[in-house]
């Protein structure tokens, strides 16, 4: 199945962006923190993720058994990836503690100094949420219910795939993990429950979002061809938003986008028109999308996403003394951030080669 080298090259964009964000500088996040309105790097790299998931499954043409297993499958790899940039990292942080005060503070990686095998376990229960490492939850979370989905769209019941989405997404704010304190301080005594700021049942709406319009344009031909009138009222609205933000004008817009990570209907609203926006960029400027280095980044997202939550735990420490003080500094920083992403990606491409080369028969 041929690959769409602009969803790469965007995934690779938000990859780079995402990395640039979680330095915290005051320089480089002052232009990637949510730069086009009140969605971020994160918001879109979801949307992007469900978006791409249906276009990928839906082009093997297996029996829904053989499609769940494909995804199921595929969600064990996100969950082994987690567990192991999880392990990865605390590994490291027990043999070098350079930077233990802003581990537990910043990081919130306090329950692994109180006992690492219950921090172990909650991990492995995906009940512990250190910092950066509770966003691969989110992901694990929509790609374990997508069979369901795959085989609801397969019978064209879109409409029932919108309605649990939205119906999950109407319960997060109500059914919180920190309702399972009292079972969790029986599980894990020494730890104190540390509940993580996104909410998947709320953040899965943006991944079935993706999913359903990916569903619209492959199944439907849905194609968002609009008349100028509401191509100029999208674009506007994307304007307004971006305004709004940066100038805290529209001050009545602040109920509907405040608390993102319960995905408020204000943000919901802006990646759609967002979505819009970039769709035709990519139509008219592609090759924006198609620069070499993003594409390679984002046909690797997965262990690059896993290794740049491993690196920020020691890069954030050590420049952030000068992040925070010096643009220059702050640049630099993003910029040994971001190339040092090709060293994951690369070990990636040169194992799935590997792996070709065992399946290929040789002739002789």
């Amino acid at each position: 199945m041929a690959r769409v080298t602009e969803y790469d090259g965007l995934r690779g964009w938000l990859l780079i962006i995402i990395a640039c964000n979680h330095l915290w500088g005051e320089f480089v996040s002052d232009f990637t923190r949510a730069p086009l309105g009140y969605v971020s790097a994160a918001e879109a790299f979801v949307f992007l993720s469900g978006y791409v998931a249906y276009f990928v499954y839906r082009k093997l043409h297996l029996t829904p058994i053989k499609q769940a297993k494909k995804i199921l499958f595929r969600t064990l790899t996100i969950y082994l990836f987690h567990i192991c940039a999880i392990t990865i990292t605390f590994t490291l942080i027990f043999f070098f503690p350079f930077y233990k005060t802003m581990w537990n503070e910043f990081f919130l990686a306090g329950n692994f100094y109180l006992s690492v095998s219950e921090f172990a376990l909650a991990s492995a229960l995906l009940l512990e949420h250190p910092g950066y490492h509770d966003i691969l939850i989110m992901y694990l979370f929509a790609m374990f219910f997508l069979p369901l989905t795959m085989v609801a769209l397969k019978h064209n019941h879109w409409f029932l795939v919108l309605i649990v989405s939205i119906f999950c997404w109407l319960l997060a704010p109500i059914i919180e993990l920190s309702d399972l304190n009292n079972l969790y301080n029986v599980l894990f005594p020494s730890l104190t429950m540390q509940i993580s700021y996104f909410d998947p049942m709320a953040w899965q709406l943006y991944f079935y979002i993706g999913v359903l319009l990916s569903y619209a344009k492959f199944e439907r031909n849905i194609n968002f061809e609009f008349t100028p009138i509401v191509k100029v009222t999208l674009v506007s609205l994307a304007v307004v938003f971006m305004i709004a933000k940066h100038t805290h004008q529209f001050t009545w817009l602040s109920p509907f986008v405040a608390n993102s990570g319960y995905a408020p209907i204000g943000l919901v609203i802006n990646l759609l028109v967002l979505s819009y926006v970039f769709m035709l960029w990519m139509r008219h400027f592609p090759w924006l999308f198609n620069l070499k280095y993003p594409i390679f980044l984002g046909q690797h997202a997965l262990p690059v996403f896993s290794f740049h939550t491993i690196v920020v735990y020691f890069l954030l420490p050590a420049f952030h003394p000068n992040i925070t003080h010096y643009w220059y500094w702050d640049l630099a920083a993003c910029a040994l951030f971001v190339a040092t992403l090709w060293i994951p990606a690369s070990l990636d491409d040169k194992y799935h080669q590997y792996k070709k080369s065992k399946l290929t028969p040789v002739l002789i």
